[in-house]
């Protein structure tokens, strides 16, 4: 056989298993043969021939290494499910545009955790935290639920008509990797705080539920009395970081804390401001951050031990406008000739009420809600509560 013959067999061959060669060009009628090539010219050239045999062993590589962090994603953790315990169909009501509020915000919130976290709906709260879900449920059940029916009870008349979303932290370094990466917030120095723009409040719950007493307590205020003023909105709230239920767990009483300490060291000291001077200034000293809010918790247990504190409270939301400060009312309420007396009797108060405090023998059939004391960046304070312009802190 010739050599011609050779390459015209080699080329039929070809062109049988590849369907029609470089100089085929396909309409939709079939394949058209070019003008045949010149003999001796070489059908496959090695560029094209490299394309060939390369090409497709690369882009399954590609293709295989591109999918390897999807396959690690969605092998690391389930998706999160967010829970909602109700079932009904929603209406065109306050009820369920609330509900729908909710499962937004739980839509929003779930973008920002960790895999692992869990999200409920539990209307008007959306609940989420680094715990599983029965036990982030039973932190609903067992300290969020009392304790919005007992201020309800003793303070608020408005009900929240927007969701309120409690990130709530079993673990420490989460709440701080939270508070740093969502909110911008240097953590350090506290145990939770409230943003009253976004209607959240963040919380290290391992310090204590008083913890998540105190930041619900500005929550739901801020429903019915959102022009408090500053030192008994921190007072107040403070009053229930440490507290004990009632009997039939519809009252919520305040009861003696660490802060105390820090009131007792300023009258020793001579650092503790006139009550007039806390209550008219109607905001915190920068500097004096710890003395002032554990100054306002304790006005607000002098108020309390008297009865005073509920009838304060109801009488000053309905006269903020003509006294923002609240001291007009505090003054009609104590029914007190001058301010000096109630100064004056509020420092006697205050040491004989510690004495007392320290006496008294907790009832062990009662639920209380508690928050632990901490080390402050100021060598003088046990513990701060902040307030920002945005949200407020307990520390």
């Amino acid at each position: 056989m010739s050599k011609t013959t050779q390459e015209e067999v080699m080329f039929s061959r070809l062109r049988f298993r590849l369907g029609c060669d470089r100089r085929v060009s396909r309409q939709r009628d079939g394949c058209k043969t070019l003008p045949p090539r010149s003999p001796g010219a070489s059908f496959v050239d090695p560029h094209r021939k490299f394309v060939l045999i390369a090409g497709p062993i690369l882009l399954t590589g590609i293709c295989f290494v591109l999918t390897l962090g999807s396959v690690k994603d969605s092998r690391s953790a389930a998706p999160r499910q967010i829970s909602v315990d109700v079932v009904s169909p929603l209406q065109n009501d306050e009820r369920s545009r609330l509900r729908q509020a909710c499962e937004n915000v739980a839509q929003d919130i779930q973008v920002q955790l960790d895999r692992s976290n869990t999200v409920l709906i539990r209307p008007p709260f959306v609940l989420a935290g680094d715990m599983p879900e029965d036990v982030l449920d039973r932190l609903h059940r067992d300290v969020v639920q009392p304790t919005e029916r007992a201020l309800n009870v003793g303070f608020f008349d408005v009900t929240p008509t927007e969701p309120i979303t409690i990130v709530a932290f079993a673990k420490e370094a989460g709440f701080r990797d939270f508070a740093r990466r969502v909110d911008r917030r240097q953590p350090d120095s506290y145990y939770g705080y409230y943003l009253r723009s976004h209607r959240r409040l963040v919380v290290n719950v391992s310090t204590g539920a008083g913890t998540l007493a105190h930041e619900l307590t500005h929550a739901l205020a801020h429903f019915d009395f959102p022009n408090m003023p500053e030192w008994f909105d921190e007072g107040l709230a403070s009053v229930f970081e440490q507290s004990e239920f009632s009997d039939t767990s519809h009252r919520l009483t305040g009861t003696d804390n660490w802060r105390v300490h820090q009131v007792l060291r300023a009258l020793h000291d001579n650092r503790l401001r006139k009550t007039d001077e806390l209550v008219q200034g109607r905001s915190v000293r920068a500097n004096h951050e710890s003395i002032d809010y554990a100054h306002a918790r304790y006005v607000c247990l002098y108020l309390q031990d008297q009865q005073l504190l509920e009838p304060f409270y109801r009488k000053l939301r309905s006269r903020a406008e003509i006294d923002p400060s609240g001291w007009l009312t505090l003054r009609e309420v104590v029914a007190s000739e001058t301010v000096s007396d109630i100064d004056a009797d509020f420092r006697r108060w205050v040491v004989k009420y510690h004495k007392t405090q320290r006496q008294r023998t907790a009832r062990n059939d009662r639920q209380t809600l508690s928050m632990k004391p901490i080390e402050s960046t100021d060598s003088r304070a046990e513990a701060i509560a902040t307030n920002k312009p945005n949200g407020k802190a307990a520390k």
